[in-house]
């Protein structure tokens, strides 16, 4: 499998924004750590070269170099996670036997840190999700069934040291729900996608009363992963029941809005304000839902002044800006327990 190289750290720098990214620092993520990883990459200069080149072989022997000489059990498992990140960044090429290398390291990273900190230590699940993460990024459709169990694993290292509430744990619902709702995991089954939908929900409904900069992100992502699966499944299949997708919160937040009947649009701060200029410009009015905005489709509403705006949403062409349609005649999903 190749992938151009642009593309790979593009898609490493998006992640790196959420709390549930492969590459979060584990210092920021639990601070009950004491022991901050220092910056690992910078020692590895020599071996990063030799990547960039192409000569993954002598890169590897560099790096056996550098462990035999560090005395630090922590340093040289940090040493491990950095070779790992560098070799999938900055390799020319994620060929088959590229690719088995980098999840091989990724898998070396995981049992170092557990020998070393512990098997329930948080470093420990962000090594989990960093390798699972790898490994929905080559195999998007249908990933290995190890990558199911590393979330698992990584969630309840999560609930167990930082607490349900923490948006640390919360985000590790996002990726989990997102793997859930595979057609490959999934089948189409609507009671599946409930329960993937479910724990974005709990991730919703965990972060909304919070007013912390890192929770607010996993509220606006769960949101928005909502939202994307509304899109994808909320029709459900014509031989059977409609998924409910759906939030709990969304029903309270939208007083006064008929959800049954209505476009429910979330996104970043800037493109809902620039979606609330443009339906004002074409004289329709947007309502406010909580932190999403409503677009009524009652009797004598016409959309047609924006149908091309909408069409450009619809299709994801409209960065940080989702939408979802409710079907008439439905009612909103209730919060089921979650994902414990």
């Amino acid at each position: 499998m190749a992938e151009p190289l642009t593309s790979r750290k593009i898609l490493f720098g998006a992640a790196a924004l959420c709390l549930a990214s492969p590459f979060a620092s584990a210092a920021e993520e639990a601070p009950t750590v004491t022991d901050a990883p220092f910056d690992a990459a910078s020692r590895l200069d020599r071996e990063i070269a030799m990547i960039r080149k192409g000569r993954l072989d002598e890169a590897e022997r560099l790096l056996s170099r550098d462990m035999a000489a560090e005395r630090s059990p922590r340093v040289r498992a940090d040493l491990l996670a950095a070779f790992a990140t560098q070799l999938f960044l900055n390799a020319p090429k994620l060929d088959d036997p590229t690719s088995a290398l980098v999840l091989d390291y990724l898998d070396r990273v995981v049992n170092a840190y557990r020998l070393v900190l512990g098997a329930g230590d948080p470093e420990v699940a962000t090594a989990l999700i960093r390798r699972a993460e790898v490994e929905r990024l080559l195999h998007p459709d249908d990933p290995a069934p190890w990558t199911d169990s590393a979330y698992q694993q990584a969630y309840r290292i999560r609930f167990e040291r930082l607490g349900a509430t923490s948006p640390v744990t919360l985000g590790t619902l996002i990726p989990m729900a997102e793997l859930a709702a595979l057609p490959s995991r999934s089948q189409g089954d609507p009671a599946k996608i409930e329960a993937a939908a479910a724990m974005l929900r709990q991730a919703v409904e965990g972060t909304a009363a919070v007013q912390d900069d890192s929770a607010r992100v996993v509220h606006a992502e769960a949101l928005a992963t909502l939202q994307r699966l509304e899109a994808v499944y909320g029709a459900g299949r014509p031989d059977g029941p409609r998924p409910q997708i759906m939030t709990a919160g969304a029903a309270r937040q939208c007083a006064g809005v008929d959800l049954n009947d209505a476009i429910i649009f979330s996104g970043e701060p800037a493109p809902l304000d620039m979606l609330r200029d443009r339906f004002g410009k074409a004289g329709l009015i947007l309502l406010p839902c909580g932190s999403m905005l409503a677009f009524p489709l009652g009797p004598g509403v016409d959309p047609t002044p924006v149908l091309d705006l909408l069409t450009d949403i619809s299709a994801g062409r409209i960065k940080g800006l989702y939408m979802g349609l409710r079907n008439p005649g439905e009612t909103p999903a209730s919060l089921p327990d979650g994902a414990r």
